[in-house]
C-alpha cells in the first residue's frame, strides 16, 4: 500500500498545477460603494459586479468565487497580508505598488471637494479652506489619503462613503471628498440627490484597477488581462460603462503594471 501512495504521489508531482486550477482560490473582494459594487439584499450589484460577472463569461475559467462585499479597509488589510486576493476598483499609488499587480484600467474618475448647494463658498486650491472648515471622507479611500497628503486639512473620517455624504446634508462638515462617478449614487442611498450640492475644487483625476495581491500567480493576472483586453475590444465594456456612467468616457487602453518589490 504504501509503495502504490509514493507511486500516485509520484506521478502528481509530474503534472504542474495549471493557472486555471491555482484561480479557483482566487478570492474576490469589493466595498460598499454604489454604483460602482454594493450590496442592498443577497446578492452584490453595480458596475464592477457586472464586468467580473462578464469577464468569467468571456473566459469561463477565471475563477468560480463569489463576490465578497466588505468594508473598504477590512478588505484592503486581507488584500495586503494574503495571497491569491483580487481587490477591486483600486487606484495606485506608490504604497500600493509594493503589494499589488494592477490590471487596467477599468474606470476613469475626478475626485472633488462637493460642497452644498447654497454654500457661496468659492476654493481655487486647499489653501483656501478655512482653519474651521471640516471635510467629510471615508476611512481609507483616495480622498482622505490625497487630503492627508497635503496636510492642514481638518477630516471627519467615516467608516462608509455614504455616511460623509449625510454628514455633508446634515451640515456636520463644510465638505465633502468623493470620486465624481460615485457621487449620484451615494446621494441616492441617503435620499438625496445632485441638486443639492456642487462640485468646489478638483483634487485629481485617477484611473482604477483590479489589483492582485502579493503571491498570485503571474498567469492568473495575465489571463484577467487577457480577458479585460477582449471584452474592450468586442466594444461590450463600453456598452457596459454607458449602461452605468452616462456621462462619462470608457477608459480604452488596458494594461499589467506589475507589483514593485
Amino acid at each position: 500500500m504504501q509503495l502504490l501512495i509514493r507511486w500516485l504521489l509520484l506521478i502528481v508531482s509530474l503534472f504542474p498545477v495549471s493557472a486555471n486550477a491555482q484561480d479557483s482560490s482566487l478570492r474576490l473582494i469589493t466595498e460598499q460603494w454604489a454604483p460602482m459594487s454594493y450590496q442592498t439584499g443577497t446578492q452584490p450589484q453595480g458596475y464592477m459586479i457586472d464586468l467580473v460577472n462578464l469577464l468569467k463569461r468571456q473566459s469561463p475559467d477565471l475563477t468560480s468565487a463569489e463576490i465578497e462585499v466588505l468594508p473598504w479597509a477590512r478588505g484592503y488589510a486581507i488584500a495586503q497580508s494574503t495571497a491569491n486576493v483580487l481587490l477591486f476598483a483600486t487606484s495606485m499609488n506608490d504604497e500600493r505598488l509594493s503589494h499589488f499587480d494592477f490590471v487596467g484600467p477599468v474606470a476613469t474618475t475626478s475626485v472633488y471637494l462637493y460642497a452644498g448647494a447654497d454654500d457661496p463658498v468659492s476654493l481655487t486650491s486647499l489653501a483656501d479652506l478655512n482653519n474651521t472648515d471640516t471635510v467629510g471622507v471615508y476611512r481609507d479611500s483616495i480622498g482622505e489619503g490625497i487630503l492627508r497628503q497635503a496636510g492642514g486639512v481638518s477630516l471627519l473620517v467615516a467608516s462608509f462613503p455614504h455616511q460623509s455624504a449625510r454628514q455633508l446634508m446634515r451640515k456636520r462638515v463644510r465638505f465633502w471628498s468623493q470620486a465624481d462617478v460615485a457621487v449620484a449614487g451615494l446621494l441616492t442611498e441617503i435620499g438625496a440627490d445632485m441638486s443639492q450640492i456642487k462640485p468646489v475644487l478638483k483634487l485629481k483625476e485617477i484611473e482604477l484597477y483590479f489589483a492582485f495581491s502579493k503571491g498570485t500567480d503571474k498567469a492568473i493576472v495575465k489571463q484577467w488581462h487577457q480577458a479585460l483586453v477582449a471584452v474592450k475590444q468586442s466594444g461590450q465594456f463600453e456598452r457596459l460603462y454607458q449602461k452605468w456612467f452616462v456621462n462619462f468616457t470608457a477608459p480604452t487602453k488596458t494594461q499589467i503594471i506589475w507589483r514593485q518589490p
